[in-house]
C-alpha cells in the first residue's frame, strides 16, 4: 500500500475521532499522524506545500456527511 493510501485509510478508520476534535478545521496528515490543523483549506495547503513534499501527505476536513447541509443551494 502507497503512502497516500494509507494516510487515506488512517483517516477513514479515525474519522468519527477527528470530526469530534477537529470540527471545522482542516487537517494534515502524513506517516498516519496529524502534521498540523489549519482554518482553511488554503491555509493547510500553502503551510504543508513549504515544510512537505507535495504528494507526501494529505489534507481532510473532518465532517459527518449523514448530516444535511442546510446551506446547499438546489438548481
Amino acid at each position: 500500500m502507497d503512502n497516500l493510501m494509507s494516510e487515506i485509510v488512517y483517516y477513514k478508520a479515525n474519522r468519527a475521532e477527528f470530526i469530534q476534535q477537529y470540527a471545522g478545521k482542516h487537517i494534515a496528515i502524513k506517516g498516519m499522524k496529524i502534521i498540523g490543523v489549519f482554518n482553511t483549506n488554503t491555509e493547510a495547503k500553502e503551510e504543508m506545500d513549504k515544510l512537505h513534499e507535495k504528494g507526501t501527505y494529505i489534507i481532510e476536513r473532518p465532517m459527518d456527511l449523514t448530516i444535511p447541509r442546510a446551506n446547499v443551494r438546489k438548481r
